[in-house]
């Protein structure tokens, strides 16, 4: 594992490369909120973790630690610096290992569920890098793209998720 440089939440917004996805959810925010602080539950919802797995001594809020799987390969461990319900939820990534760490500096990830309706929200994925020297364009031109469509269907499976959680 690699050391990453941890960013405050402030900088997410002012990271060099960002991505970013949107989706409006037939959900309240509080469901929303369930789904995204279940860590066991997001490989059921994202596509590219394989595993994700509280490891601190507390399971949510500021501090809080937790390690995903990307593509049963790659570690990320991750703590949260935004963390208000239901609105905003935040993390930086400390330690890394496989690309993650030989193409950028630093990965903050943000989800803010806006309110539309009691029953609609709208979810804003957001994902901040700083790529290393010469890495740039490559973020740019390829990786963007590829980051995008995983938001992308991320968010459309979480809808899904979060339906299939409802008490019938």
């Amino acid at each position: 594992m690699a050391t990453m440089t941890m960013r405050s939440p402030e900088w997410t917004d002012t990271a060099p490369v960002k991505v970013r996805s949107s989706r409006e959810l037939l959900a309240s925010p509080e469901e929303v909120w369930e789904a995204i602080t279940d860590t066991p539950g997001w490989p059921t919802w994202f596509p590219a973790i394989t595993n994700a797995e509280v490891t601190g001594q507390q399971d949510g809020g500021l501090g809080s630690r937790r390690r995903v799987t990307i593509q049963k390969r790659f570690a990320i461990d991750e703590e949260f610096i935004v963390w208000d319900p239901p609105r905003s939820w935040g993390f930086t990534v400390y330690e890394a290992n496989g690309p993650f760490p030989r193409l950028s500096h630093s990965l903050n990830e943000r989800i803010d569920i806006q309110v539309l309706a009691p029953d609609r929200v709208r979810v804003t994925y957001l994902m901040a890098w700083d790529p290393k020297k010469g890495r740039n364009l490559l973020f740019k031109r390829v990786l963007k793209g590829g980051l995008k469509k995983s938001l992308n269907e991320a968010l459309d499976n979480l809808g899904q998720y979060i339906e299939s959680r409802r008490v019938k």
